[in-house]
């Protein structure tokens, strides 16, 4: 399916009383611009269908309107260009029920010539992307007004490319000859008619026209258009099993996702998200040499987790919920980046340090076991707090010191233990950082916890030396 850039320069247009369409009339121009154009049309919602069908009827396209996928192969295969060519665009409506537009979309481009057609969609307001590879079609938000649908529509067929010369399309009784004598060749035993034949044919024509993607990658979209949470909850839904690589600016980050769960996590970019760290703030025996070590100076090349692992520096048990509060907390700080790039890439065997878990019969269970719904549940809860905090909110390296005035006309009574233990580091020498290590509170939670202090003028900004 060709696609055209993105129209949304008609959503703030007011839609009338019916809320989705309105009954101006087209002038005379338009209806001779786009008198016998034939629109395939999918939407579920007969409602919304036929108010949009009207409006695109009056206006001189022929419309196909199609209610279910079987009914939008049908008419695509009959009326399209591998049919009587009526049919010039197709347009899908995606606010109903986007999983199942999403199932349309991939049996139409399985039509033999249906990737050339002009593809559009209708989404809502509150999922602009409704499925992944959405972005790269226009698309028209709901609510909106008979001219805006036209002009929408006409815009995004004149802006599409014309479809690429192709000898196999030109040809394709000739190119199902060719390929049923290869057939006959290799697997004599096989008789398919000659529709079979076509329809091999087509997917496979189709197929060669998707973009190849990176090895072992099976989906990949750009970080924005497409939602990190979406993609957790499409891995989630699915029971995947594999890698989704996030790259974000000047950060990395490679979540094992495990049949819902998140079992580890790998960071590049950010020092304050170190696997150390998450050792160290369990509070258990650790060995002090865990703190030296770097994640690329070991002599036999292993991952750092595997290290600390079979070099004894840190119980089994403890790993794993270290594993655990580290795949939180890169997961929690992915979901707030807005630019970058998402991939996936499926595979059934496990990062070796979960493998070694395996054999010490270390299982994920109960605070070492991090479902993806608990992930992106926290993810947008911290969303909102960080809107709530606005410029307000501390930085890693920021330093704050307590009004102890304040502090002591109130008493140690008035502060829950966290605000206690976060109070006695507020000498104007600890970073936010650096209590975060001391209190193993996590950086998160010390920045919620100095908001509200500076909120209640109970602590405030270390002014920084002058210097003469």
């Amino acid at each position: 399916m060709t696609s055209a850039p993105r129209s949304d320069e008609d959503d703030d247009r007011e839609p009338d009383a019916a809320g989705s369409s309105s009954t101006r009339s087209p002038s005379a121009s338009q209806i001779a611009a786009v008198a016998g154009t034939g629109v395939l049309y999918f939407d579920p919602n007969p409602t919304a269908a036929k108010l949009a069908t009207a409006g695109l009827r009056l206006a001189g396209y022929a419309v196909l309107h199609a209610a279910s996928l079987d009914q939008a192969v049908e008419l695509c295969r009959s009326r399209g260009p591998a049919g009587d060519r009526s049919i010039a665009a197709l347009l899908l409506d995606t606010a109903t029920a986007p999983a199942v537009s999403a199932a349309v979309l991939r049996a139409l481009l399985e039509v033999p010539g249906a990737s050339e057609l002009p593809g559009m969609l209708l989404v809502s307001r509150a999922n602009p992307v409704p499925f992944p590879g959405a972005e790269s079609l226009p698309s028209l938000k709901r609510p909106f007004t008979t001219p805006a649908l036209l002009r929408f529509l006409r815009d995004s067929i004149d802006a599409a490319p014309a479809p690429k010369p192709s000898r196999a399309r030109q040809s394709r009784d000739e190119a199902v000859l060719r390929l049923e004598l290869a057939l006959q060749q290799f697997f004599p035993e096989l008789e398919p008619d000659s529709d079979t034949l076509r329809r091999f044919h087509a997917m496979l024509t189709n197929m060669a026209e998707l973009p190849t993607l990176a090895s072992g990658v099976t989906m990949q979209a750009e970080l924005g258009p497409t939602k990190l949470e979406s993609m957790l909850e499409v891995l989630d839904t699915d029971g995947a099993r594999g890698v989704l690589a996030i790259e974000g600016p000047g950060q990395r980050a490679r979540l094992h996702v495990d049949r819902g769960r998140i079992r580890m996590a790998e960071s590049e970019g950010d020092e304050d998200l170190r696997l150390q760290r998450f050792v160290l703030e369990l509070g258990r025996s650790v060995d002090s040499s865990v703190v030296a070590l770097g994640d690329g100076d070991d002599p036999q090349g292993r991952p750092l987790a595997l290290r600390l692992l079979q070099d004894g520096l840190v119980k089994p048990e403890d790993l794993a919920i270290a594993l655990c509060n580290h795949a939180r907390e890169v997961a929690c700080t992915a979901l707030t980046w807005t630019q970058g790039k998402l991939s996936f890439a499926p595979s059934e065997a496990l990062h070796p340090v979960l493998g070694e878990l395996a054999k010490r019969g270390i299982e994920p269970r109960a605070q070492a076991e991090l479902r993806i719904a608990e992930v992106v549940l926290l993810g947008l809860r911290r969303l909102d707090e960080r809107a709530e905090m606005g410029p307000q909110m501390a930085g890693v390296d920021d330093v704050y010191v307590r009004v102890d005035d304040e502090v002591a006309k109130l008493g140690r009574h008035a502060f829950a233990r966290d605000e206690l233990g976060v109070l006695e580091l507020l000498s104007g020498r600890n970073s936010v950082k650096d209590i975060a290590r001391k209190t193993r509170a996590g950086t998160f939670a010390v920045v919620k916890i100095i908001y509200r202090l500076a909120r209640a003028g109970l602590a405030r900004k270390a002014t920084p030396p002058v210097r003469t």
